[in-house]
């Protein structure tokens, strides 16, 4: 956004003031400054020229040989401009004079005919880059005069980081910085000249209907007589081109002068095609032909404002070809209404038609404005010298909310959000420099914010130590640290558990973590064949069937294998996460359970070997959690349908259950995976409870060198590997370091219902390298135990 210091000027004086101290202020203060851009215009030499003949050429039919009045001397000229005729009044510029392209202009022939000089085009005078016609003056200026009169030959523009201004509508207009300027500098700010509107007030109401308020807080209206193609004042004109905005007539430009004079975007309709408005939604899908001529798309939802039945414009965004103002209209009916900020940014993104008043209605502007725009407009009407008639009373609908929001603050607040002491009058002074309502009661700073200032803006006592300490200088806050009481922060137990977990699964055994949502699908539950019971559900669900809130983190990992199976023959994936449950007089429990999946396709491998490389992981995983073993337990019947007897196993700290684990059976192994093996786990991390820092037991290395006997033990698999190594663990000799399983062997060769489990003993002595007749004392005492527990030899 650029912002004309030729224009700030009308309401704060800062002349004196350096450029660059002006933009230094302003991002230090306000918002940042990306560039300073020095405008320089062509108007030495140039007057102003009454066409007063214009004939065609016919050896050329795009130009027009054309007699210009000066004032005290006629000059003829060649013009190809489209809108040069009889009686308009343009630029001139006559022979000697230096345009802003660095042409001097010299008497020429052109097509046969003797050219004097030239009609001007605000590209040829340096106000802008618009060259397709020449800049019409208003008809009141006289022949001769000076055009410096009206367009000074520089102008400074500041060109603002929109992104600054995204929470401040107040500054999408000069006006709103010249506040800012006149508070930063301590400068007396001029009031807004506007019309007091309530002059009209016996006059009749125009007939105006809102049907959406919810999209329409406030929509107002007056209807006026006025010549509306006339060309604008000068002032207008050069203000407009200078922030790259193209002039048209009198209306139209004066509407673009107001919103970038105070935000507040207004719209001129042709009032003899407008006749009673209504706001509404188009209720149904459709199209509509905006100004620009294009047809646009629009759906039910869409805002438009409606000539009874007939829409005349697309509110917020654009208007309509239809009701347009042209140089012919005499009647005019003067639009000014405040719409919702998302319903116009929704329309405007989607259409891709990114207006300036769709950009600034999406900032959502204060209502207030809509009566100020009115105002502000109709005294611009008078400073023209075009006479117009006012044909209704300023009619409008919805709540202007003029009145101020009184807010109290301590000073104590103020100054502990400051980080020191601010003084009470200066603070006081800052925000009536603002136009705030400010004034100091005892330890309190009462406040009346201004209707110009968004209620999404200023609402909070926050926001408006904020505003004192923008202008008062952060430069002036003295640096220094907080005071306080210095302390260990406390450890999160929970989210230290989830660290090691993560630091186990995903580092140490190959886990990649998921995150899924925290309802569950319906129509997948019906496919695993789970009933989950009772359970929390969502009041705003994303789809009917996701209703649920999860009680079990397993069945949207689940659901993951087969999408990720076509991309892998072999994965493990976990989640951790929280899980809802229903309690008594509606209340919640949530806890956070780990759950992981690893799958692997038929020809990786056996099925057994895949779920003991899966329990190791989670060996290590209490290992490092609770510095204890966990207990694997044969599960029995349970209401998952991942949990079929024989295929699952109990996780067990102690006495506690904790989880469980297990592989799929075959049956709901094809739903899930459609082929190959999935091992599955879920564990309650909340009820594994051990020491933040658990005791880790160090043994030093042998220092004599170790021997190993392997034994491969024949077992009812029936009984389970939890009880033989039950049986196992209460085998004590001085001799043994470490026992080892290694593997299990089924198949062929042994007696039925029975496997082969080989275990590993390592032996070592603390005082010497061990001898044979040690080592087969042990294993007499070995096969002592086993047989005595009715283990064999295989």
């Amino acid at each position: 956004m650029k912002i004309s210091l030729d224009w700030i000027s009308d309401y704060v004086d800062i002349n004196d003031i350096p450029v660059d101290v002006v933009a230094d202020r302003l991002t230090m203060c306000t918002a940042e400054v990306e560039d300073v851009l020095e405008v320089r215009r062509s108007v030495a030499q140039v007057v102003v020229g009454e066409v007063i003949d214009c004939r065609d050429i016919p050896a050329a039919p795009n130009l027009k040989l054309v007699t210009v009045d000066c004032g005290t001397r006629r000059f003829q000229t060649v013009c190809g401009a489209p809108n040069v005729r009889k009686g308009l009044k343009a630029p001139f510029a006559p022979p000697g004079t230096r345009l802003a392209n660095g042409v001097e202009i010299a008497v020429a022939e052109v097509s046969g005919h003797r050219s004097e000089g030239v009609l001007c085009s605000p590209a040829e005078l340096g106000m802008s880059r618009w060259h397709e016609g020449l800049l019409e003056c208003p008809p009141s200026l006289p022949n001769g005069a000076p055009l410096a009169q009206w367009i000074p030959d520089r102008d400074v523009l500041i060109e603002i980081d929109n992104k600054s201004l995204t929470h401040r509508p107040d500054l999408w207009g000069h006006y709103g910085f010249a506040r800012e300027l006149a508070a930063i500098f301590r400068r007396p700010l001029r009031p807004l000249p506007v019309v007091d509107l309530s002059q009209y007030d016996h006059l009749p109401t125009y007939p105006l209907t809102v049907d959406d308020y919810e999209n329409c807080p406030c929509y107002g209206c007056i209807d006026l007589r006025v010549r509306a193609g006339v060309p604008a004042p000068l002032v207008i004109q050069r203000r407009l081109h200078a922030l790259g905005q193209r002039t048209f007539n009198l209306m139209v430009d004066l509407t673009n002068y107001i919103m970038w004079e105070i935000g507040q975007p207004t719209h001129a309709f042709d009032g003899d095609r407008v006749h009673a408005i209504r706001v509404a939604p188009l209720g149904k899908p459709g199209t509509f032909v905006t100004l620009d001529g294009q047809e646009r798309q629009l759906l039910p939802d869409d805002l438009l404002i409606w000539n009874e039945k007939e829409p005349v414009a697309l509110a917020g965004v654009m208007g309509g070809l239809e009701s347009e103002v042209t140089p012919t209209t005499t009647h005019v009916l003067l639009e000014s209404a405040n719409f919702k900020a998302s319903r116009i940014r929704r329309t405007s993104v989607r259409l891709d038609l990114r207006t300036e008043a769709a950009q600034r209605f999406e900032k959502g502007q204060p209502p207030v404005n809509v009566k100020i725009g009115t105002a502000r407009a109709l005294q611009c009407l008078i400073d023209s010298g075009e006479p117009f008639e006012v044909l209704s009373r300023f009619t409008v609908a919805g709540d202007l909310k003029e009145a101020p929001r009184p807010l109290s603050i301590p000073w104590r607040t103020v100054d502990t959000m400051a980080g020191q002491k601010i003084p009470r009058q200066e603070a006081v002074g800052i925000l009536r420099h603002l136009g705030f309502l400010a004034e100091e009661k005892g330890e309190t700073l009462e406040v009346g914010i201004p209707a110009h200032r968004s209620e999404k803006d200023i609402s909070i006592p926050a926001d408006v130590v904020e505003e004192i300490l923008r202008i008062y200088g952060y430069d002036r806050i003295e640096p220094r640290l907080p005071e306080g009481p210095m302390a260990a922060l406390p450890v999160n137990v929970g989210l230290r558990k989830e660290h090691q977990a993560r630091r186990v699964l995903a580092g140490a055994h190959g886990f990649v973590e998921v995150q899924n949502y925290v309802w569950l699908d319906d129509n997948w539950l019906a496919e695993l064949g789970y009933q989950p019971g009772e359970t929390l559900t969502l009041k705003n669900p994303p789809a009917q069937t996701c209703r649920r809130l999860r009680p079990v983190l397993l069945p949207n990992l689940l659901a993951l294998v087969r999408p990720n199976r076509a991309h892998r023959d072999m994965f493990r994936i976990f989640e951790i996460g929280r899980v809802f449950r229903p309690q008594a007089n509606d209340g919640c429990e949530e806890r956070t359970h780990l759950a992981g999946v690893s799958f692997r396709s038929s020809g990786k491998g056996d099925q057994e070997e895949h779920f003991r490389s899966i329990r190791g992981a989670l060996e290590d995983l209490g290992a490092v959690l609770t510095g204890q073993a966990l207990r694997f337990v044969a599960g029995q019947d349970s209401p998952f349908p991942w949990c079929v007897p024989g295929y699952w196993v109990k996780i067990l700290l102690g006495d506690t259950t904790v989880g469980a684990a297990g592989v799929l059976d075959p049956v709901l192994a094809r739903v899930v995976a459609l082929e190959g093996q999935v091992v599955w786990f879920e564990l309650d991390l909340e009820a594994i409870q051990a020491p933040i820092y658990p005791v880790v037991h160090y043994r030093p290395l042998a220092v004599y060198p170790r021997s190993w006997q392997d034994f491969s033990l024949l077992w009812d698999v029936t009984k389970g590997f939890d009880s033989l190594e039950a049986v196992l663990s209460k085998f004590q000799h001085p001799l043994i370091s470490e026992r080892e399983f290694l593997y299990v062997f089924k198949g062929k060769g042994l007696p039925q219902g029975q496997a082969s489990y080989t275990f590993r003993y390592w032996l070592a002595a603390p005082d010497h390298t061990l001898t044979g007749e040690e080592i087969e004392g042990f294993r007499t005492a070995f096969l002592s135990f086993l047989q005595e527990n009715g283990i064999s030899l295989r």
